[in-house]
């Protein structure tokens, strides 16, 4: 019997990216309709015809209304990362039973949160 399963890979860059929509009030406020993605390389992926990366997407989407000048903070989305390695001193730290005496195994646990500042400013036009 064949497998007539058809695999699509699909590049993407991983990146930060933010989109602005920015409308002057009547007020002298500013409303800005802000989204903020982040797009970081995510886990293996085993397939048919090889290995591929997965994308991790985080988005943020939002309305906030300042005055001229005033700074806003956004923050939300969040990275982690677990690490572990493995130290040893070379054949020693394979031997059965004493090689854990050769070798020092380490976790590493990070947790970041991407926070934006933005000062919208209204420039007059001569």
């Amino acid at each position: 019997m064949a497998n007539n399963e058809a695999t699509s890979v699909e590049f993407k860059e991983a990146v930060l990216g933010m989109e602005v929509m920015p409308t002057i009030s009547h007020h002298g406020t500013i409303r800005l309709q802000l989204r903020i993605s982040q797009n970081m390389p995510g886990r293996s992926i085993q397939h048919a015809d090889g290995e591929a990366l997965a994308i991790d997407k985080q988005e943020i989407e939002t309305q906030v209304e300042v005055k001229d000048g005033e700074t806003l903070a956004l923050g939300g989305i969040f990275q982690q990362q677990n690490n572990h390695t493995r130290d040893s001193v070379p054949l020693l730290g394979n031997i059965p039973f004493i090689g854990q005496l050769f070798r020092h195994d380490g976790k590493k646990h990070q947790r970041r949160e991407l926070v934006v500042f933005i000062t919208p400013r209204l420039i007059a036009l001569p």
